[in-house]
């Protein structure tokens, strides 16, 4: 008799866990007002200020229950920190990621997080070395670089990272001789 209750318990227990959240999406059908949101998720949201009344309602409410999420936070503070040409750049990027079809954003995914931190990084310094090269350059060079086993790839995309002007002054890092009379 015990354990019954004890085993009915527990599964009205394990019941509640699942239907908390079925609950707390039902209140998702309410809009928020921008002036409704506590001060530091207003912070954290910012940017989506001017367009957060076109947001669905369940859009708003899955955004603020993300707002106590530290990488979220860590997030918001990167995309301040971007100048305006950056956020354009991430936001044409994020359109265009869209666009493709559902399998090969999987696929995408699937790469990038299989990917190690230094792959990752290597990546968006080449991501960025090739944005300074006009469109139809680009192109073609991406086209080439495929054809190519990825060692040779990785190879030539370095070679492009580190020709590219903001990365010159990083890589040499050599103190210079700041009188040239001076003998040595």
């Amino acid at each position: 008799m015990k354990n019954k209750r004890l085993t009915l318990l527990a599964l009205l227990s394990l019941l509640a866990c699942f239907a908390l959240p079925v609950l707390a999406d039902q209140h998702a059908e309410e809009s928020i007002p921008w002036q409704d949101l506590p001060a530091d998720a207003r912070s954290l949201l910012a940017p989506m200020a001017d367009h957060w009344d076109q947001l669905k309602p369940k859009q708003q409410h899955r955004l603020l229950r993300k707002v106590g999420n530290q990488k979220f936070k860590q997030g918001a503070d990167r995309w301040k920190r971007l100048s305006p040409e950056e956020r354009e750049r991430l936001k044409q990027s994020r359109g265009r990621f869209k666009q493709l079809p559902p399998e090969k954003r999987k696929a995408l995914r699937q790469q990038w997080e299989n990917m190690s931190e230094s792959e990752r990084k290597e990546a968006i310094h080449a991501r960025q070395a090739l944005s300074d090269i006009p469109p139809k350059q680009r192109h073609r060079l991406l086209r080439e670089l495929r054809n190519l086993p990825q060692e040779e790839r990785r190879a030539e995309l370095n070679k492009l990272v580190n020709a590219t002007p903001q990365n010159k002054g990083q890589k040499d890092t050599k103190p210079k001789n700041k009188n040239p009379n001076k003998a040595e």
